[in-house]
């Protein structure tokens, strides 16, 4: 591959729906899509996460993956399939030898629209204007994409300063 910087992955994890964008090194957005699962056992749910993870991996060459990190909202319930469906996509990103990158979301927001405390709304809309991203996607979709954009943006700057 030479110089040339491979593609990116976001993920948005989520037990019942887990978003997910492929982005070329520049911050365009190749694909990106949902996982769902059906409320049922939980290791099948996982099982068809890591499924679709590795169809991923082998359609996309991703050289660097970029999740959010675990927030611990209200809703403490919800946090448990969160953890698990992150604890299973890490390891198969581990064992697939992708590096990945976690920001918090005050971040995500602060790199797309320059205020960390931004709203999914703010958010989706300057995706729809600086990524191209249609403002009628799913929003863990969006969220993903978000997030590996946070990353690329990021990387770029870290490699002008040359860090």
């Amino acid at each position: 591959m030479g110089n040339r910087v491979g593609l990116l992955l976001g993920v948005d994890p989520g037990l019942a729906a887990t978003g997910w964008g492929v982005l070329e090194a520049d911050g365009t957005v190749l694909a990106c899509g949902t996982v769902r699962t059906a409320p049922g056992p939980v290791g099948a749910r996982l099982l068809q996460i890591v499924d679709a993870l590795r169809t991923l991996l082998r359609q996309h060459p991703i050289q660097e993956a970029a999740l959010e990190e675990l927030f611990m909202g209200r809703n403490r319930t919800s946090v448990i399939g969160v953890a698990e469906a992150r604890g299973v996509i890490l390891v198969e990103l581990a064992a697939a030898g992708v590096p990945v990158h976690e920001y918090k979301p005050a971040q995500v927001k602060a790199a797309l629209t320059g205020y960390g405390m931004a709203d999914k709304g703010q958010i989706a809309r300057m995706l729809a204007l600086q990524a191209r991203v249609p403002s009628r996607l799913d929003q863990h979709a969006v969220d993903a994409v978000a997030i590996a954009l946070c990353h690329a943006r990021g990387r770029r700057l870290r490699r002008l300063v040359g860090a």
